[in-house]
């Protein structure tokens, strides 16, 4: 009986991550891992390259406009964004009014 709970504690804990990393999407896809070299490797989010063809097709987009295109939320757009921007894909401003 000991070993069935475990086994069934165990199974809750898998399902719990899982969730976890459902709800929160920006903690797995970009994170950062060194590499042998020394190097630090950047993952990037799965709808990177999808997002580099929305842009494509303007001269400007903002994260709103490329978040409804993805049909993903602002905050995760924006953290494509800044990884667009860290690989030397277009630049990010604020307008200030």
């Amino acid at each position: 009986m000991d070993e069935s709970v475990k086994v069934i504690l165990k199974k809750l804990d898998d399902i719990d991550s899982r969730l976890k990393s459902i709800e929160n999407p920006k903690n797995q896809p970009h994170s950062t891992s060194e590499v042998d070299g020394g190097e630090k490797k950047v993952e990037r989010d799965p709808l990177f390259s999808k997002a580099l063809e929305v842009m494509d097709k303007y001269d400007e987009i903002s994260s709103k406009q490329l978040s409804d295109s993805l049909k993903i939320d602002v905050k995760r757009t924006e953290v494509i964004m800044d990884q667009m921007e860290a690989a030397g894909i277009g630049t990010c401003y604020t307008k200030e009014t």
